[in-house]
């Protein structure tokens, strides 16, 4: 797509060679994948520069192939972000560690990230922090099962496939942090995010903690079926809009630009839900119809939803219990300040002065 050819090779060349060796004395040589990373984000926030758009600000924002985040696909290509004088650059970045480390170099600019991936971070002192929910899940995550296992505790002694300090362990720890048991009595087969339904569908495991649109799909395994979701436990699975410090700081009008294009693709949404499923459903592999139906199971709150007091006790709450859990199952050096972690002082803002 991107090209290091024509009248910006010079330029991108240098400065190709001038990041790879701040990168090598930052984080050493070892971690190839992190400058990766950063040639993509920088290919696509540069090479396609046009004149005509001088006035764009480019915004880099990474996340994982999840339905809740379909919206961020739609608002592009209706144009929602361009009104706001912005455009987004897309990474597909499934591990939670480059993207820490690229926020760390200030490479990246933004995430759309459960709020564990939020704790994991703020523990290592990544300097992000939350400023809107992106979705709520309400069935839409879940863990896939054999016909055999029909309650938690059965997945004792079993193989269950998920990805280590991502979502999956998350909302595995929560349930087994309820019911006192310990994820020490399991055997973790560790995926990638993306992969760990098809270790299940493949008959690779017992069981598999997954999201839509691969929990749907999972559960298609003969004797396959979802054996708790969000749906009962509905309270922890919060993704959120994660920016960078320096950029909520030093330019506040272009995250609340963000932030407004967002809420006008939620809007549309839910006005117009056949016209947006056609949209955003080829983006995730799935028909119109099949995108809707795997959407049944999140919520997306409108602005007013939002900056309700409930809101933010519900941001909290999960940012807390998730620290606790992580902290106590050792995944974390110390537990992270929750008030330190989200601010929400744009969004309860967002549509002062704004034409």
């Amino acid at each position: 797509m991107f090209s290091l050819y024509g009248p910006f090779r010079k330029h991108w060349f240098r400065m190709y060679m001038t990041t790879y060796k701040q990168v090598q004395r930052a984080i050493g040589k070892q971690k190839t994948w992190f400058f990766c990373l950063i040639l993509v984000v920088l290919l696509a926030c540069g090479c396609e520069h046009h004149p005509e758009e001088a006035d764009v600000d480019r915004v880099s924002i990474a996340f994982q192939k999840w339905v809740g985040y379909g919206p961020l696909y739609l608002a592009q290509e209706k144009g929602f972000f361009k009104e706001e004088g912005l455009e987004l650059v897309f990474v597909d970045e499934q591990l939670d560690s480059a993207r820490r480390d690229a926020f760390k170099q200030g490479i990246l600019d933004c995430e759309a990230g459960t709020i564990d991936l939020l704790v994991s971070k703020r523990a290592e002192d990544t300097p992000i922090v939350a400023v809107l929910e992106i979705d709520h899940s309400v069935g839409s995550d879940g863990i896939v099962a054999t016909e055999d296992i029909k309650t938690v505790e059965d997945l004792i002694g079993k193989k269950v496939a998920f990805t280590r300090d991502d979502v999956g362990e998350t909302f595995i720890s929560y349930l087994f942090f309820k019911k006192g048991l310990s994820l020490d009595d399991i055997t973790i087969v560790h995926r990638k995010p993306d992969d760990a339904w098809l270790a299940f569908l493949e008959g690779q495991v017992d069981a598999a903690v997954t999201w839509e649109p691969w929990l749907s799909k999972a559960a298609q395994r003969p004797g396959g079926h979802i054996l708790i979701s969000t749906k009962d436990e509905p309270e922890i699975i919060i993704d959120t809009l994660n920016v960078r410090q320096d950029i909520v700081k030093n330019n506040p009008q272009l995250v609340k630009g963000l932030m407004r294009g967002w809420f006008k693709a939620v809007a549309y949404c839910k006005e117009h839900p056949v016209e947006a499923s056609e949209i955003i459903a080829k983006h995730y592999d799935v028909t119109p119809g099949e995108y809707r139906e795997q959407i049944k199971g999140l919520r997306w709150d409108s602005y007013q939803d939002q900056i309700v007091e409930e809101e933010a006790d519900e941001w909290l709450t999960a940012f807390n219990i998730i620290s606790e859990i992580k902290f106590a199952n050792g995944r974390i050096p110390g537990k992270p300040n929750a008030a330190k972690a989200i601010d929400r002082t744009l969004l309860e803002g967002l549509y002062e002065n704004s034409q």
